[in-house]
């Protein structure tokens, strides 16, 4: 089971770790990976990682990177980004980057000349993406991770000092219609299994579900990286740094029995920095729900989706709409727990 690892020490891109051997490999930062037009943070940050049948992709604030299947740097996607992109997830042939500073999910066509669009995660809308200059101040509620499992797409809300929270949309029409609320204190990552949806409460130092599944996890500090196979949790975590700092300090990796609870392998990884994100190359990782890349010992085809059109049972009283969800509509949405939604 080998894991790729996007990491903050400005000389790698990211590691990649056997979690079974200890073996790692790197992946170097080349000059054109570093962006001398960021300003007040670092001009190379690979965050989230995804991958197209035959190419896998790394989001580094502006670019989108792509690599060959032994990790070879092949080019950058011509579709700028925005700073601070967080994770990516690959749906429906486009890769689709989380944006906290558009508040919206933008989806490029790699190695396309067909034009990327953005979703705008509460305005309810998908319109053809323009690459513009945004702020950290338009951050509204710092979303940072998303899903595409199950006939669904869920995005959590990091969403600052306050309680986090989880949207989930219908995967076809994209119109929300549930809120997990009260999801945590800075939550990242998400995972889909069996009807039940997995996610690290980052500050509390938990993993949880909408089941209310909670488990606390083994070592302290900033807890951001997760995968999950039916055996095993994976989980990052790095020192707890100031954002300045976030580019020093070591970093671990942590293999969780499931049906334990108990800690299986623990990797020391120095002088990594921050770790930004991680997913599962050659096994099934149903917080990716993407096949692996590497074709492993343990590797399988996706599932089929747990959820259907035809077969799904919307709570009573939230109401899917053809039109743009008004406010009166979202607020009717908050509260509505996602594991409340089952096959009939």
């Amino acid at each position: 089971m080998r894991v790729l690892a996007t990491i903050s020490d400005i000389s790698r891109l990211g590691v990649v770790l056997d979690l079974e051997s200890g073996a790692s490999e790197t992946i170097p930062v080349y000059p054109d990976f570093i962006d001398p037009t960021v300003k007040g943070r670092v001009g190379c940050r690979p965050f989230g990682i995804t991958w197209s049948p035959d190419e896998l992709f790394i989001a580094n604030n502006r670019q989108l990177l792509v690599f060959d299947r032994q990790l070879e740097y092949l080019r950058t996607e011509t579709t700028p980004l925005q700073i601070n992109t967080h994770q990516l997830a690959y749906h429906s042939s486009r890769a689709w980057a989380v944006s906290p500073w558009t508040n919206s999910l933008i989806g490029v066509y790699p190695g396309s000349d067909i034009g990327a669009v953005e979703f705008a995660l509460f305005g309810q809308n998908v319109r053809p993406y323009v690459p513009r200059e945004t702020a950290e101040a338009d951050d509204k509620w710092h979303f940072n991770s998303l899903l595409w499992a199950g006939g669904y797409l869920f995005v959590a809300a990091h969403n600052f000092d306050r309680p986090s929270f989880i949207n989930r949309y219908d995967a076809e029409t994209l119109r929300l219609n549930a809120i997990q609320d009260d999801a945590g204190v800075a939550i990242h990552g998400l995972a889909l299994c069996d009807n039940e949806l997995f996610w690290l409460s980052t500050k509390t130092g938990e993993i949880r579900s909408s089941l209310g599944y909670s488990l606390s996890l083994f070592k302290q500090g900033y807890a951001r990286g997760f995968a999950m196979t039916r055996e095993h949790f994976v989980v990052a975590t790095s020192q707890f740094l100031c954002r300045d700092e976030r580019c020093g300090g070591d970093s671990w990796i942590q293999v969780i029995d499931r049906r334990q609870g108990a800690l299986a392998a623990e990797f020391h990884l120095p002088d990594t920095g921050s770790i930004n994100d991680l997913r599962l190359l050659d096994e099934y990782d149903y917080a990716h729900c993407v096949n692996p890349f590497w074709v492993g010992s343990k590797a399988f085809e996706a599932p089929p989706p747990l959820y259907t059109r035809h077969g799904l049972r919307e709570p009573s009283d939230v109401t899917i709409s053809d039109v743009t969800i008004s406010d009166d509509m979202i607020q009717e949405c908050v509260g509505m727990k996602i594991s409340s939604t089952q096959n009939q």
